[in-house]
């Protein structure tokens, strides 16, 4: 299975959504790197499923972002691997777990809190 599944009616759509989107969050302009983030994150709450290779890109992505230079940028990534945690298999969670811990023992001191808070 490949690509998006459920109905089936809109699966590509989606896709093309999610496609955009990852683009976005790698835009030099930060506000649009957050808007995208933040978009992301609205699109992930709803009820659809993603495959494994979506996920790996979202995933990546995400993470990514938790080492913007924009604080607002990494605050709304780690919302949005609340998100994210519920859509994604295994593996995906042990990558973001790490990735938490290690910010939270390596990261910017006044974003630890906020990384604890996704790590929670």
């Amino acid at each position: 299975m490949s690509g998006l599944s459920g109905g089936g009616n809109s699966g590509g759509g989606m896709s093309a959504t999610l496609n955009s989107l990852l683009e976005k969050t790698s835009n030099w302009d930060k506000d649009e790197r957050y808007m995208a983030t933040n978009d992301l994150c609205n699109e992930l709450q709803k009820d659809i499923k993603i495959d494994a290779t979506m996920e790996r890109r979202i995933c990546t992505a995400v993470l990514k972002q938790l080492d913007d230079n924009s604080n607002d940028v990494q605050t709304i990534a780690v919302k949005c691997l609340g998100a994210l945690l519920r859509k994604v298999q295994e593996a995906q969670v042990g990558e973001i777990c790490d990735k938490l811990c290690d910010l939270i023992l390596d990261g910017k001191a006044e974003l630890r809190d906020i990384y604890s808070i996704g790590a929670a």
